[in-house]
């Protein structure tokens, strides 16, 4: 096991730490030194591919150059109204700040997070999609086929995070003889890239696997759940639901307990569909520095806080609320009694993907990507968009069902039955963050439904000492996308957004 650790941790330094993400050398060029010859190397170099979807130290603090953590959850979360950016006070990774203020310049460390981790991904998938699996010893037809399309399917899945984050990007993908990466291609041709790649990976990925050694990684299911968040996003209702029909032919369904899904009792289980994943206590780590991240201030590091405003949005006695957020009356991970003064700033931290480890920046909680309940919803909000609004109200109903089978008050979360489909979109929209708080969402779905304007706008009351509607001067339509990050534009030559 340590063998096999430390030669992947070898291989991914060598394929990322020579080279800037986009830089002027060409692109996935193979040469003598990165042609695979054993069977081992297909299965490190695949295993690489999954890292940038990981939160693993990378080995250094550079928080400046982007590389310390990944940053999608800065943008998901810190930029919505479901948390503040916390930490050690305003000045405490100011960049995040801006992030959370709309003041973004193209010099910030998360803007650069965002697109060095994704390309890293996309390098390591198109190294992989340029070897010849067909004659090595030891590496049958069949996985060396499954492996494809998980390469595919995670090349796909990071140019989507680029795609809503940048718009149009460099499209590399050098087996396709795509390898300019000083020209940004449209929005229209990343995703037609994604769809295509999508479309390799159905075809050549299980439906599931038997072995828990890689219960983590890509399937059939994954595939069509992905594409079919891609025609949600582009508001492509019907295609969405013809997705999310494949979908459920893979047999995902709620686990009766929604914590199970943060606290590691479900990694193996039917709901999750896509998660990166952690192990505690290897050595290198391959455990999830986000438990420090989000761990109070004494603890860890203390960013992201929940807001009053999201504490509030939770109907009377949902039980979700107790499954999302450290809150006065509740036990810390190590069955101490939680203190709200440990956060200052609203009185609560984060629940969802923390554990009682030591030491705290080595989590062994899987980061989820995309669950069922978060499938159900599309599916809510498909068939409402159509003005189908009886399928809408069953797809809803499943989601608030479990919640309502957890309460301690079997009246809580009553059954939507409005039969107006503004409500009901409203009630779908409700139900998203109160069920996927703090997994990544709630920003995006804010700008995708027109309402980041308005929700997080300006606010005359603000108190940034407080973390209450910290939005600097509000969200204006020219946040819709990031900057391309300025190194990148300075090296490559690329259109600023």
């Amino acid at each position: 096991m340590k063998k096999y650790i430390y030669s992947l941790f070898l291989l991914i330094v060598l394929q990322t730490s020579c080279q800037d993400e986009l830089d002027k050398l060409p692109q996935g060029k193979l040469t003598e030194g990165n042609v695979f010859t054993q069977a081992s190397d297909f299965q490190l170099a695949i295993d690489a591919v999954y890292l940038p979807i990981t939160n693993r130290f990378r080995g250094n603090w550079e928080w400046e150059n982007g590389t310390s953590i990944p940053r999608e959850w800065v943008i998901g979360d810190v930029m919505s109204d479901d948390a503040v950016k916390g930490g050690g006070g305003l000045g405490d990774q100011e960049d995040m700040r801006r992030m959370e203020t709309f003041n973004i310049f193209p010099e910030n460390n998360n803007v650069l997070g965002i697109w060095r981790f994704n390309y890293k991904g996309i390098n390591a998938a198109n190294t992989f999609l340029q070897q010849d699996g067909s004659n090595i010893p030891g590496l049958s037809a069949d996985l060396y086929n499954r492996m494809r399309g998980e390469a595919y399917f995670l090349r796909a899945f990071y140019y989507f995070r680029l795609v809503v984050n940048f718009g149009g990007v460099p499209l590399l993908a050098p087996e396709q003889g795509k390898t300019d990466n000083t020209v940004r291609a449209s929005v229209q041709e990343v995703y037609a890239q994604i769809e295509g790649d999508l479309a390799q990976a159905m075809q050549l990925l299980p439906m599931s696997y038997p072995e828990d050694a890689n219960y983590h990684r890509a399937t059939s299911g994954a595939a069509h759940a992905l594409l079919a968040k891609t025609y949600l996003y582009r508001e492509h209702w019907q295609d969405c639901l013809n997705e999310i029909a494949e979908v459920q032919k893979s047999g995902y369904m709620l686990l009766p307990e929604l914590e199970d899904n943060f606290n590691g009792e479900g990694e193996k289980g039917k709901e999750i569909i896509f998660a990166s994943r952690h192990e505690a206590g290897l050595v290198p780590s391959q455990g999830s520095i986000l438990n420090a991240v989000f761990a109070p201030q004494g603890k860890g590091w203390g960013f992201q806080i929940p807001t009053q405003d999201l504490v509030d949005e939770f109907e009377q006695n949902d039980p979700r609320l107790k499954a999302t957020v450290f809150m006065a009356g509740d036990k810390w991970v190590d069955g101490s009694d939680y203190n709200p003064a440990w956060s200052p700033l609203t009185g609560y931290n984060v629940k969802k993907f923390m554990q009682n480890v030591t030491p705290i920046d080595d989590g062994g909680i899987d980061y989820i990507y995309i669950r069922y309940a978060d499938v159900l919803l599309w599916k809510a909000e498909a068939h409402a968009e159509l003005n189908q609004l009886a399928e809408a109200r069953a797809a809803l109903e499943q989601v608030r069902a479990r919640a309502r089978n957890q309460a301690s008050n079997p009246s809580a979360l009553p059954e939507v039955t409005t039969d107006n489909q503004q409500e009901l979109l409203e009630a779908i929209r409700h139900e998203r963050r109160v069920e996927l708080a703090f997994e990544g969402h709630r920003y995006y779905d804010l700008v995708r439904w027109g309402l980041a304007d308005e929700v997080l706008a300006k606010a005359p009351d603000a108190d940034p000492l407080k973390g209450y509607k910290d939005y600097g001067n509000g969200w204006q339509p020219s946040n819709a996308l990031l900057p391309i990050p300025r190194r990148e534009v300075d090296l490559l030559g690329l259109p600023q957004n």
